[in-house]
């Protein structure tokens, strides 16, 4: 009979509760021994919204690495702590998960990989998209070749108000804790361009800015009905900012990249945070047919040059029933020694797009990124 594998969790908000209580539920010989989260409050909601009662509440993360009985740690802090935490459980010996993205600094990310590559141990991200039914079809039609080779590739994130508002609010609206909006949110849609075109992005360029979320706009709410009033607020966060208008940020709510990737595949990113209309959508120019994928409307519609048009249609939520995915691949991983769908370097190259991106858009130029690949070996 295999033994039970003892789990760690640094950061106790609400992804963790979602991620961990899924991979608990994937598996009854992993089992939480301890958590830790600098808000105790926090702590104590997550050990009772998951009916743990018995996971011992640490006051600081260290206490964790020294346990034992503890073989993985899982990291859900804020970006800027990610290094920090996964080079102490390195160092420990333990397994770990890190929730994306892999840090905010190239050099950091590196470091990462670096520590990672030297222990032996085993490293899985959070890219929990490339675990959604919807993207590993899109990935196997691209691999049968059917639709021949991709040309140019269209994405965007394209938020609702309300999770827009949200972000204005809380932590995510600072750089110094989260990097910029493209590098913490759309990272995921970053490492799905990556996978699916099989190649490294060559050059950047980007443009954008904060329009919407300023104090001169404090009073637009006000020209909607109680339902559009209540998306401008967005959701609640009772640690977050009351106006996500007035709040203090710097970084910006509207944003399109253009990538050229070393295969020859030119691509667009767009990124905005108010929208009616939401939507995730990537759309494939191939040289022998299309592809439009939808994450919202979990919608996958593709056509060979000629031919019938093929309509797929999934099931899942936000991130498309990934979530469940990722949670069962895991817990093998955990309990198997089995390496996942994503880990360090996958990390490592969505970190660098999204920082090459927004580094265009600061300096208003085209970003080589050539000599950072050099740099980093890859």
């Amino acid at each position: 009979m295999k033994s039970k594998v003892g789990i760690g969790v640094i950061g106790a908000g609400g992804r963790s509760k979602g991620v961990v209580g899924k991979l608990l539920g994937a598996s009854t010989l992993l089992e939480l021994v301890s958590v830790y989260d600098p808000d105790p409050a926090r702590s104590e909601d997550f050990k009772s919204s998951l009916r743990v009662p018995d996971t011992r509440q640490e006051q600081c993360y260290q206490e964790m690495l020294s346990n034992p009985k503890i073989g993985w740690i899982m990291v859900f802090s804020p970006n800027c702590y990610h290094m920090e935490h996964i080079l102490a459980s390195f160092a420990a010996g333990k397994n770990v998960f890190s929730e994306k993205p892999l840090a905010t600094k190239i050099e950091d990310c590196q470091t990462i990989c670096d520590a990672h590559k030297s222990s032996g141990l085993i490293f899985a991200t959070g890219f929990v998209l490339r675990y959604a039914p919807i993207y590993r079809k899109a990935k196997e039609i691209l691999s049968s070749g059917k639709l021949g080779k991709i040309l140019s590739i269209a994405a965007n994130e394209n938020i609702a108000t309300d999770h827009g508002a949200y972000i204005m609010k809380n932590w995510r609206r600072n750089a110094k804790f989260a990097g910029s909006h493209i590098l913490e949110k759309c990272c995921h849609d970053l490492d799905l361009m990556n996978w699916f075109t099989d190649s490294l992005p060559s050059k950047a360029a980007s443009f954008g800015g904060i329009g919407l979320f300023v104090p001169e706009n404090a009073s637009l709410p006000e020209k909607f009905s109680d339902a559009g009033r209540k998306s401008f607020m967005g959701w609640d966060d009772p640690a977050g900012e009351p106006c996500p208008f007035k709040s203090d940020k710097d970084i910006i709510d509207h944003q399109t990249a253009a990538m050229l990737y070393r295969s020859g595949v030119s691509g667009t990113f767009q990124a905005t945070l108010s929208n009616a209309i939401p939507e995730r959508r990537i759309y494939f120019s191939c040289t022998e047919g299309t592809m439009i994928t939808e994450l919202y409307s979990q919608s996958l519609v593709y056509c060979r040059i000629g031919e019938k048009r093929e309509t797929l249609s999934f099931q899942g939520d936000l991130h498309g029933g990934g979530d469940a995915i990722l949670a069962r691949e895991l817990a093998a991983s955990m309990l198997e020694g089995k390496e996942t769908a994503s880990g360090g370097q996958e990390g490592l190259r969505s970190s660098v797009l999204a920082i090459a991106i927004d580094e265009s858009r600061l300096s208003g130029k085209v970003y080589d990124i050539e000599p950072v690949w050099k740099k980093l070996g890859v």
